[in-house]
């Protein structure tokens, strides 16, 4: 019995690791109302998430909030740029998808917006990881998701799908996922991130190596 609630049962350990998710979800949400600040708060959610799959995690409120700090500014510039680029992106797409022609240049147009979205899509995934644990310029940042991204192509593939599995449990079979949220989704992305990012690390340093 005395195993049996130990802090050191797995059991417990994962009850404890999914109320801390939950705790940081919640800071995201609250972080994220003004929308503008939604960077900032996906970049803070994933600091803490990167550490935990270290298992060097601290506070997870304290490290949040530091985080968010310290990232505001570029995380918030790198949230307005996508935001502009999603925007573009997505209105290119419903005007070729609600028109009625089909000619070998509309189709050739549909597929360049259709491969520029999932690139989008992938950068999003890396941005804020790439944020939150390298020092770098808002440009080179963004420069070395998209690289990342490609160069990673099964990863992001995975990350992604991660994200669209999420969603569909939440929505169709299990509500409570929506819990978890973000924070759910960067703490499973956050495992396959460390490992790609370790490749690109100077020792003993945040900065990155050329790419």
């Amino acid at each position: 019995m005395g195993r049996l609630f130990s802090i050191e049962n797995p059991f417990w350990q994962l009850i404890n690791r999914l109320l801390h998710l939950i705790l940081l979800n919640l800071l995201w949400f609250v972080c994220s109302i003004p929308i503008v600040t939604m960077g900032a708060a996906t970049t803070a959610v994933y600091s803490v998430t990167l550490k935990m799959a270290r298992n060097q995690e601290g506070y997870t409120t304290r490290s949040f909030f530091k985080a968010f700090r310290e990232n505001f500014r570029q995380s918030t510039v790198i949230w307005l740029i996508l935001l502009v680029m999603g925007a573009i992106i997505g209105a290119d797409l419903m005007v070729y998808l609600r028109s009625s022609s089909v000619s070998p240049l509309g189709m050739l147009l549909m597929t360049a917006f259709f491969a520029a979205a999932v690139l989008f899509i992938f950068e999003s995934v890396y941005v804020f990881a790439l944020q939150a644990y390298f020092d770098n310029s808002v440009k080179r940042t963004m420069g070395n998701a998209l690289i990342m991204a490609v160069r990673h192509l099964p990863s992001s593939i995975a990350m992604t799908a991660a994200g669209v599995l999420l969603t569909a449990l939440g929505v169709l079979v299990f509500p409570p996922v929506f819990l978890g949220g973000q924070a759910l989704l960067a703490w499973i992305n956050s495992f396959l991130l460390v490992r790609i990012f370790d490749r690109y690390q100077q020792p003993d340093s945040r900065e990155e190596t050329g790419l």
